[in-house]
């Protein structure tokens, strides 16, 4: 019997003294989590079967090679989507990662430490006591991928083959598919390949994952079926576009109006950059030959859906919780529970882009002009309105 107070985890490990030790480190480190114990996908997948309510989060081993941990996650995300999908493994090679991509949003590697499994957990309570609701959690579950451009996907392909081609020029190259840059962020930033400082910078994220391995995520994206031909190309590029218009407008204004805060600029740039994802998200669940991104949305608490869906992916992916609200209420800030000065520069380059009429989705900005006097930006900003309009 589960007790309806306390959130539910299935873990899905072989070693019955490995799992029972895990239980009782979440009992000291999440009282408020309760956790149920398999020892192999089949059970798992009973239990799934059988629950009433689903878990809030499912940690699963890999297992062995007749019934690997990976299909016990793809049977989740389609039975349900709103269960977080964790996957647990001790390799550390190339087949792991690509596992991860194809039927988890989370990682977990094994041995792991308190810290490790803390932050799986915490991250999965921004996400269940977030402003999301179980409809937007039931749609990004559905999504195991986010497509990029077949034209996109050639030219970095092509540059990952040339030695003689930049690291800079292939981060360029990666800032025009934000749902690929994303992944490789989350990735790079994991404790599973042994990093602990984290980094926003796609130079560094290419450097530490290596071309072969970008090369390999990237091919899991194509290969995903699923999603081939899901969104129309010329939207596709459209959304593409705006998300580096608005990374550079919010670069620039953080760089100039906000000289105090040096890592600013940088957690702009890469929140304008993850704006595709909510749009494509929405996207990729429409009819091929309906799909517009001028159709309006449903509303949540008055934050646009494709805002809601780009901070859960963001979320999901762990990222840091300022950029995910800023990215979460750039066009209303109004909505937002704290108000800082990342989310005013993402609003008000938002709200440039408007006035330009440089946004693929069409929706209405209210500008929030106190953001002028409220994070003392300079009068500068004024001109750059004036210029849009």
């Amino acid at each position: 019997m589960f007790e309806a107070d306390r959130w539910l985890v299935l873990i899905v490990e072989p070693d019955p003294a490995a799992g029972a030790a895990t239980k009782r480190l979440l009992r000291r480190l999440c009282p408020h989590w309760q956790a149920e114990l398999c020892t192999d996908a089949v059970s798992a997948t009973q239990f799934l079967l059988e629950q009433a309510l689903a878990p809030q989060m499912l940690l699963a081993d890999r297992l062995d090679e007749s019934l690997r941990g990976e299909e016990l996650l793809e049977f989740c995300a389609g039975h349900s989507p709103a269960t977080i999908r964790v996957l647990m493994s001790a390799e550390n090679d190339e087949s792991v990662l690509l596992a991860a991509v194809q039927s988890a949003q989370m990682l977990l590697g094994k041995p792991f430490t308190e810290l490790d499994l803390l932050a799986i957990f915490q991250r999965a309570e921004q996400i269940i006591e977030g402003p999301f609701s179980e409809h937007a959690r039931y749609q990004l579950g559905t999504l195991q991928a986010l497509p990029i451009q077949q034209r996109q996907y050639q030219h970095i392909l092509t540059l990952l083959d040339d030695p003689d081609s930049s690291q800079r020029a292939l981060a360029a190259a990666l800032e025009r598919e934000a749902p690929l840059a994303g992944r490789l962020i989350q990735m790079a930033n994991s404790a599973y390949l042994g990093f602990r400082r984290q980094t926003l910078d796609l130079q560094e994220v290419t450097s530490r994952l290596g071309r072969d391995m970008i090369k390999a995520i990237m091919q899991a994206f194509m290969l995903h079926q699923q999603y081939q031909g899901r969104i129309q190309p010329q939207l596709h590029q459209q959304l593409q576009d705006y998300a580096v218009a608005l990374a550079s407008v919010a670069f620039q204004l953080a760089r100039t109006q906000c000289r105090d805060d040096a890592s600013l600029a940088e957690k702009a740039y890469v929140a304008g950059l993850m704006q595709a994802l909510g749009p494509l998200a929405l996207l990729a669940t429409q009819p091929l030959s309906s799909q517009q991104l001028t159709q309006e949305d449903m509303f949540q608490d008055d934050v646009a859906d494709h805002c809601v869906l780009t901070g859960y992916l963001m979320t999901l992916w762990g990222f840091s919780a300022d950029i995910c609200a800023a990215a979460m209420y750039r066009l209303d800030l109004q909505s937002s529970p704290h108000i800082d000065r990342l989310q005013a520069i993402l609003h008000l380059a938002s709200y440039v882009l408007y006035l330009q009429q440089q946004d693929p989705t069409g929706t209405p900005i209210q500008p929030d002009l106190d953001a002028l006097d409220r994070f003392a930006l300079t009068n500068s900003f004024l001109a750059v309105n004036q210029e849009g309009g």
